[in-house]
């Protein structure tokens, strides 16, 4: 219902950007009527929905325009339903299936808000804090690739005053980091593979790997960029972490739950039925 249904004249109006939001939109604003259209009211929140789904590289039409929008949106709807189109089985999948989205979204947030306060939050970082060992971190590049002898070449190109970062975005397999220059951040010896790890632990800052290391991934060229001992962040920063983390464990253990209660039979794409999985120790 939200699409872009307008007159050509008002159609144009959205798509221009550099509009302010209208202040009839601010959210301090009660939610008014703003026209009825064949006796169905359309309240002020329902332009602001709208204008939310306009792409800021847009820019936001006048209020007038919006209005107006909103008004040919609920046209369209009214005739729709009156042609009883939410009846056709395709409509009715498609609306089955953002009801199964909108419902189970808000179950979920139902079940997430009560646990995730401000109390918890804290508790759970004060745990942290309590439990925290310092630990030493790398930061380092590599560039991954297949071979001993690639790896070699790229060690022999960074001798010869080759630019670290520029081969790591043109040689190596990791896409990922490559596309950074190799960057991998800082890590623990735990956060990587041990080879990659009793290499990249034992460089000096500034120092590259002057052999390749080989582990499952393929053959590495490691350059350190700096070491420190790891820190806990001030709570502040730790606090949205720590929120998604708690609203995870929370989404995690009520779909356990359900599935715990629920009788579940599973089939095949032929519609054979399949083995039951194995039960978690």
């Amino acid at each position: 219902m939200m699409k872009l249904f307008a007159r050509g004249s008002v159609l144009a109006l959205s798509l221009v950007a550099g509009f302010a939001a209208s202040p009839a939109l601010a959210a301090d604003q009660k939610d008014t009527v703003v026209a009825v259209v064949n006796g169905a009211d359309i309240h002020l929140s329902q332009l602001a929905d709208f204008a939310r789904q306009i792409p800021p590289q847009m820019g936001q039409p006048p209020y007038e325009a919006l209005l107006e929008i909103v008004i040919n949106n609920q046209l369209v709807y009214d005739q729709a339903k009156k042609e009883k189109l939410d009846s056709e089985p395709d409509v009715k999948a498609a609306i089955k299936k953002i009801e199964m989205q909108v419902l189970a979204q808000a179950f979920m947030q139902k079940k997430v808000r009560p646990g995730v306060t401000e109390e918890a939050i804290k508790a759970r970082y004060d745990q942290a804090v309590k439990a925290f060992v310092p630990t030493e971190e790398v930061h380092a590049r590599h560039i991954l690739v297949d071979t001993e002898e690639a790896a070699r070449s790229i060690i022999a190109d960074l001798g010869r005053g080759s630019d670290f970062v520029e081969l790591a975005k043109t040689r190596s397999k990791d896409q990922g980091s490559g596309a950074n220059g190799g960057d991998l951040g800082y890590f623990t010896q735990k956060d990587m593979v041990p080879e990659f790890t009793a290499a990249a632990f034992a460089m000096r800052p500034g120092e590259v790997s002057n052999a390749p290391v080989k582990t499952s991934f393929g053959y590495h060229v490691i350059k350190v960029e700096d070491k420190r001992m790891a820190t806990i962040p001030p709570y502040e920063q730790a606090k949205p972490a720590i929120a998604q983390q708690l609203a995870e464990g929370i989404r995690e253990k009520t779909v356990m739950d359900l599935r715990d209660k629920a009788k579940i039979k599973r089939f095949g794409p032929d519609g054979a039925p399949l083995a039951e999985p194995a039960a978690k120790k």
